[in-house]
């Protein structure tokens, strides 16, 4: 067995009892209330040895101390188990929906199925505005800043607000409706890509540029077509204390672009296989929550015997 030292806010027990069994039952809620009890307020909150000596605990026979906490050891692993398989399947997933993303695009051109054009003959770029940050407000309208694209979506967490009666001028142009697209273009997250899958709208910041979709090209096949190209754009980006991606050179972009209703379809089946990942994404943390309240409610009821 390997040794180790220990500092100066831990106590080591001394006792003839099963070691785990004491581990577990120190750390059952009816314990965790004692230690609360007896604790020392302060800067730090802290609880002396003779605190400690005061709580009480079950104490079966050695035997049955190393029956708990067998059982324990086993409900304990089915947890962790239970993590990495979740987190197994969720790389497969993305691997899954990255491989078919790069292989649907790229079969446009080696299936015959559309060809290449700039992404200057099929968009029109829109430069954000540049609002006061004086001016942002926790109610109002939302704006969308570099910090709300992530994983190609639109965070709505840190959103900051705006009052259109501060601003003396038409600002509908910067909307971003439900549907559309958008990339940043300032920052050490130019580059990053979105398109808006919420039912609300939002007002782009300068740091933020809309991407219109003309009439040859659906705004789904246009994003997943910028996501295939992300080590392309990132090549397009210029500076070095501060980076900028800028519209005109992105619009020099080659995309593959296919008839609409093969965009359509393409579209159709990445969304599907984008949902199956953010599907699991949502479900993990509940997954493995429901699975930590087990094993507590077990802990609780071998130890302390209370449903």
């Amino acid at each position: 067995k390997e040794k180790a030292i220990a500092g100066g806010n831990m106590f080591l027990l001394t006792h003839n009892q099963n070691p785990k069994y004491l581990s577990y039952a120190l750390s059952t809620h009816h314990a965790k209330l004692q230690k609360q009890k007896y604790a020392k307020e302060g800067a730090i909150v802290s609880i002396s040895t003779n605190g400690l000596k005061k709580i009480k605990i079950p104490l079966p026979p050695l035997e049955i101390q190393k029956q708990i906490s067998e059982t324990l050891d086993v409900l304990r692993e089915l947890v962790r188990e239970l993590v990495r398989e979740l987190e197994t399947e969720l790389k497969l997933r993305k691997k899954q929906y990255r491989y078919y993303l790069n292989k649907l695009i790229s079969d446009v051109i080696e299936k015959g199925w559309g060809e290449y054009r700039t992404l200057g003959e099929i968009i029109e770029t829109q430069k954000g505005f540049s609002f006061d940050n004086k001016k942002y407000s926790k109610t109002g309208l939302p704006i969308i800043k570099v910090l709300n694209v992530q994983n190609g979506q639109i965070n709505t967490n840190e959103l900051v607000f705006f009052n259109p009666e501060d601003y003396q001028r038409d600002l509908n142009k910067f909307i971003l409706r439900k549907g559309e697209v958008c990339i940043t273009t300032d920052g050490a997250s130019s580059g990053k890509i979105a398109i808006n899958n919420h039912d609300s709208n939002f007002y782009i910041s300068a740091s933020v540029c809309k991407l219109n979709a003309k009439k040859e090209i659906i705004p789904k096949y246009l994003y997943y077509s910028l996501l295939s190209k992300e080590k392309e754009i990132h090549k397009l980006i210029q500076g070095t204390a501060v980076m900028h991606l800028y519209p005109e050179d992105l619009k020099k972009l080659k995309i593959p672009l296919p008839p609409l209703e093969i965009q359509e379809q393409i579209a159709n089946v990445l969304d599907r296989l984008r949902e199956l990942c953010e599907d699991l994404e949502k479900e993990m943390p509940k997954e493995i929550e429901l699975s930590k309240q087990r094993y507590k409610y077990y802990k609780e009821l071998l130890i302390i015997g209370k449903r």
